[in-house]
C-alpha cells in the first residue's frame, strides 16, 4: 500500500507541474543547488544586479540517536532544526538552495562551505544581514548593516543607513516567506 501511495503523489507531482507550466505558459524549473562559475550564476540569475542571501531554519522531529540530536539542535531556535540558504534576485525569484544542513551550523559557514561567493561578479552588490559577517572580505561589492556594541553604539547616522539597507533586504525575507507558506522545504532530503 505505501508503495501504491508514492507512487500516487509522483503522479500528482508531475500532473500538477504540468498543468501550471500550462497556465503560466512558461516551464517551472527548480533552483540550482551548486553554481561553480560565473556563466553558471548568469544562468541562474540572468542580468541582476543586486543578490539578496539569507539562512533560514526550519523545525524537524527530533532524533532518537543523542548524538545526532546534539548536531541538528539550534541554541538560536531552541530546537532540533535543518539550516538552508537562499539567494534571490529584486524580484524575488530564487536562483540558488544549496542543500540544508544540520542547525547547528552558522550561516557565513554554510555559505564559505557552499563556496559560492567567489563565482559572483564584482559588478553583482551582496546584500546579507549581520550574519555573514566578514563577506565583505570575499566580495568587493557587499552591503552588511552595521553592528553596535555596548562601549561603541550605533550613530544615528549608521542606524539610519541600517534601516535603508534593512528596506531594501526586505525582499530576500518575503521569498522566504513564500517559500515557507507553500511548504515547499518540508520534506525529508532539502
Amino acid at each position: 500500500m505505501k508503495f501504491y501511495n508514492a507512487y500516487i503523489n509522483q503522479y500528482l507531482k508531475l500532473f500538477n507541474k504540468a498543468v501550471l507550466e500550462m497556465t503560466l505558459g512558461r516551464e517551472c524549473v527548480l533552483p540550482a543547488r551548486q553554481i561553480r562559475s560565473a556563466e553558471e550564476f548568469f544562468r541562474a540569475f540572468p542580468g541582476v544586479k543586486d543578490v539578496f542571501i539569507d539562512g533560514t531554519e526550519r523545525p524537524v522531529q527530533k532524533p532518537k540517536n543523542l548524538r545526532r540530536r546534539k548536531k541538528m539542535y539550534s541554541g538560536k531556535k531552541r530546537q532540533t532544526t535543518r539550516k538552508g540558504l537562499i539567494m534571490t534576485d529584486e524580484t524575488r525569484q530564487i536562483g540558488f538552495i544549496p542543500m540544508s544542513k544540520n542547525g547547528r551550523r552558522h550561516d557565513k559557514r554554510l555559505l564559505d562551505k557552499v563556496d559560492i561567493i567567489r563565482h559572483i561578479p564584482p559588478e553583482v552588490t551582496i546584500w546579507a544581514d549581520t550574519g555573514f559577517q566578514g563577506i565583505d572580505k570575499q566580495h568587493p561589492n557587499t552591503q552588511i548593516p552595521k553592528k553596535g556594541t555596548r562601549k561603541r553604539p550605533l550613530s544615528p547616522e549608521q542606524k539610519q543607513e541600517n534601516k535603508i539597507i534593512s528596506g531594501i533586504r526586505i525582499t530576500v525575507e518575503h521569498a522566504i516567506a513564500g517559500i515557507k507558506r507553500l511548504g515547499c522545504r518540508v520534506c525529508r532530503l532539502c
